[in-house]
């Protein structure tokens, strides 16, 4: 495709690959706590490739090693790098942000719509293990733990009271580049497809 569309189309597709490699640097997620023991909270920041403090640790009581030390309490499992999604995500990121750059140059539709299912292939995978982790942490307690609680979902979003705690959780910038650079993609991938079909249609009028 040749003019306007074919600068927007690079333009569009070279800006979708930046945001996928830039979320490599920004955290997925955060969770804070609030109590009477922590006024100031404590938090924890979820990368792609580990867990980590969050960015506004210094104005809370405590990071991610204080959050360990409540959950070994309360017999949840540690928060390792080890996890097997540390591994597969940011290997997977890197992959798809090199990917979606070479559709800004190669200008085969087929490899724009393999890469575009495959971002979003990449995002399910990443939200379903999200859910899954979040859930397996609060449900596969250590029954000879200091403090017995019940199984529990922990927050993935807004406010939620447990026991004598409260926490909010949010979504980060790591996640918002990685839905818009994958948008971005599904854009001009659904683009493109229009313009076929209107150009088959063409033909046969």
């Amino acid at each position: 495709m040749k003019g306007w569309w074919g600068i927007g189309r690079m333009i569009m597709l070279l800006l979708a690959g930046a945001l996928m490699l830039a979320s490599l640097s920004y955290p997925m997620w955060s969770i804070y706590l609030w109590s009477f023991s922590y006024p100031n909270g404590i938090g924890m920041s979820v990368y792609q490739n580990k867990p980590g403090d969050p960015v506004d640790v210094d104005q809370l009581d405590g990071g991610v090693d204080e959050l360990e030390v409540l959950n070994h309490f309360i017999g949840m499992k540690p928060i390792t790098k080890d996890l097997l999604i540390f591994k597969i995500l940011p290997k997977a990121t890197v992959l798809m942000g090199v990917l979606f750059i070479v559709a800004a140059f190669w200008r085969k539709r087929k490899f724009l719509y393999g890469v575009a299912g495959a971002g979003i292939l990449l995002g399910m995978y990443g939200m379903g293990s999200f859910f899954y982790y979040m859930y397996q942490y609060g449900h596969d307690l250590d029954p000879n733990a200091a403090i017995t609680i019940e199984p529990f979902m922990p927050g993935i979003i807004g406010e939620k009271n447990l026991a004598q705690f409260t926490s909010w959780s949010q979504f980060e910038n790591g996640t918002f580049f990685l839905i818009l650079s994958t948008m971005l993609v599904l854009i001009v991938a659904g683009a493109e497809w229009w313009m076929a079909r209107k150009q088959q249609h063409e033909k046969k009028a």
